[in-house]
C-alpha cells in the first residue's frame, strides 16, 4: 500500500487562530464556505479523519512532536521516519502550528489521493501556511 503524509507549517500564533483557520463556515442554509486551510492549500476536499493539528507553543512541545513523528506517527514507523530530514526539524522551529494530512492508495480505494500530486512550496509572505514536507512510502498490504 502506498502512503503519503504532508506536513504543513502555519504562522498562526494562537490555538484559537488555528481553529478558525481549519474550520469550514456553514451558513443557515447549510452551505459551506471552505476553511482558510482549504483555500490556502487549494485542496477542495479532504477526509478529515486523516487530519491532525498540533499547536507547538514551546521547545519542549516541538521536541515531543518530532519524537512522535519519528517513533509513533506511522503504523510502520521505519518506512516513514527514515524519510524525515534534519531540514524538516529545523523548519519546525519557524512554525508554532503544524498540520499533518495523511492519504493512501490501496486495493480498497484511495483516501486523500490529491496529496500525492502536491509539490513542496516556498513560504509565501501572504499565506499563513506552507507545505514543509511530503513523505511518500510503501507498506505491505494485509
Amino acid at each position: 500500500m502506498r502512503h503519503v503524509v504532508t506536513i504543513w507549517g502555519t504562522n498562526l500564533q494562537t490555538e484559537e487562530e488555528l481553529q478558525n483557520f481549519i474550520e469550514p463556515i456553514f451558513d443557515e442554509d447549510g452551505d459551506v464556505t471552505p476553511s482558510g486551510f482549504h483555500t490556502a492549500t487549494g485542496l477542495e476536499w479532504i477526509d478529515e479523519d486523516f487530519f491532525e493539528v498540533h499547536f507547538l507553543g514551546n521547545v519542549k512541545e516541538r521536541t515531543e512532536f518530532w519524537a512522535y513523528l519519528k517513533e509513533e506517527y506511522a503504523p510502520e514507523a521505519g518506512a516513514f521516519s527514515q524519510q524525515l530530514s534534519d531540514e524538516l526539524v529545523s523548519s519546525l522551529v519557524d512554525y508554532p502550528s503544524v498540520i499533518l494530512l495523511y492519504g493512501n492508495e490501496s486495493r480498497y480505494g484511495s483516501i486523500n489521493e490529491k496529496l500525492f500530486a502536491l509539490q513542496k512550496n516556498l513560504p509565501d509572505d501572504g499565506s499563513p501556511i506552507v507545505l514543509l514536507a511530503k513523505v511518500v512510502y510503501e507498506t505491505k498490504e494485509r
